[in-house]
C-alpha cells in the first residue's frame, strides 16, 4: 500500500514534466516559424522583384541578327537576369490563346511588335534604376519602346519594406512573449515543488546543492522542448518545399542558414529554462516559510 502514493507522485512529476517540455517546445515553435519567414523574406522580396518585366518593343524595320545582338548585350548586363525574345508570329499566337479566337483573321493583318521581355536583377528592380536602364536601352535603334510600370515596381519595393520593418518588430515581440510564456511555465513546475525545496533547507542543505538539480532538469527539459521544436518546423518547411519549392531553392547557403536557426532555437530552450528554473529556486529559497503555503 505504501508504494501508491509513491508511484502517484512519480505519475505527477512525469506528467508536470511532459507538460511543461511540450509548452516550451510549442513557444520555441512558433518563433522559429518566425524566424524562418523573416530569414527568408530577402529572398521573397528578391522572387517578386525578379518577376518583374520590362517590355522592350522592336522596329519592324530592325533585322534578326540586330536583334540578337541587341538580346546578347542585354544578357551580358548586370541588371539582366533574364531575357526572352518573342517574334510577331509567337506573340500572336500568345494573344489568341489569350483571347480565345484568332484576330490575326480577323483584322487580315497582325499589328503587334516583336518584343524582348526582360527580368531584372533584385537590385536593380528600383524606380530609379529602371528609369536609367529604360533610357540606357530606348537609345538603341531596334528599340521603338520600352514599357513598364513605375508603379508597380514602387508599391512592391515599399510593400517589401513595410513587411520586413513589420515581421522584425512582430519576431522582437514574440521573443519576449516566449521568455514569459516559458519563464511561467517554470516558475509553475517550481512552485509545485516548493515543498521539497523548503524540506531540503531544513534538513541543512545548501543552496547550491538544491538548485543544481532543479537547475539541471531545466536545462534538460529546454534541450528536448528545443528538439521537438526543431523537428516541428522541419514538418513544417518540408510541406511547404513540396507546395511551393520556388520559395526553397536550397543552396549551401541556405543549409549554413537552417543549422545556425536551429542551433539558436536550441540555445534559446537550453538558456531561458536554465536561468528561468534558476531564478525560479531562488525564490523559494528566500521566501519565508509562511508565504510558501
Amino acid at each position: 500500500m505504501a508504494a501508491t502514493p509513491d508511484k502517484y507522485a512519480k505519475r505527477r512529476a512525469r506528467s508536470s514534466a511532459v507538460s511543461t517540455v511540450i509548452g516550451i517546445s510549442l513557444v520555441l515553435f512558433m518563433l522559429g516559424i518566425l524566424s524562418v519567414l523573416l530569414l527568408n523574406a530577402q529572398k521573397l522580396s528578391s522572387y517578386v522583384k525578379e518577376n518583374i518585366e520590362v517590355q522592350i518593343y522592336l522596329d519592324d524595320t530592325a533585322g534578326e541578327a540586330d536583334i540578337m545582338r541587341l538580346k546578347k548585350e542585354l544578357d551580358a548586363e548586370q541588371y539582366t537576369r533574364h531575357t526572352v525574345y518573342v517574334d510577331k508570329e509567337e506573340g500572336a499566337a500568345r494573344l489568341s490563346e489569350s483571347l480565345g479566337e484568332d484576330f490575326v483573321s480577323f483584322l487580315g493583318y497582325n499589328p503587334l511588335q516583336a518584343v524582348i521581355e526582360l527580368r531584372l536583377t533584385a537590385d536593380y528592380a528600383h524606380p530609379d534604376s529602371v528609369d536609367i536602364i529604360a533610357g540606357h536601352i530606348a537609345e538603341h535603334s531596334e528599340v521603338a519602346e520600352v514599357a513598364y510600370s513605375p508603379n508597380l515596381i514602387r508599391e512592391v519595393n515599399n510593400n517589401m519594406n513595410k513587411i520586413g520593418v513589420v515581421l522584425l518588430g512582430f519576431s522582437f515581440l514574440l521573443l519576449l512573449i516566449a521568455v514569459a510564456l516559458i519563464n511561467n511555465t517554470i516558475r509553475l513546475s517550481i512552485y509545485a515543488k516548493r515543498f521539497i525545496i523548503r524540506s531540503m533547507q531544513l534538513v541543512g542543505a545548501t543552496g547550491a546543492f538544491i538548485q543544481k538539480p532543479f537547475i539541471l532538469g531545466g536545462i534538460m527539459k529546454g534541450l528536448y522542448a528545443g528538439l521537438i521544436a526543431i523537428l516541428l518546423i522541419l514538418a513544417v518547411l518540408y510541406g511547404v518545399r513540396r507546395e511551393v519549392p520556388e520559395f526553397f531553392e536550397m543552396n549551401k547557403d541556405d543549409y549554413f542558414m537552417f543549422v545556425q536557426l536551429f542551433g539558436v532555437v536550441m540555445l534559446l530552450g537550453i538558456v531561458i529554462s536554465g536561468l528561468s528554473t534558476l531564478f525560479a529556486v531562488r525564490r523559494y529559497l528566500r521566501t519565508d516559510t509562511r508565504k510558501i503555503y
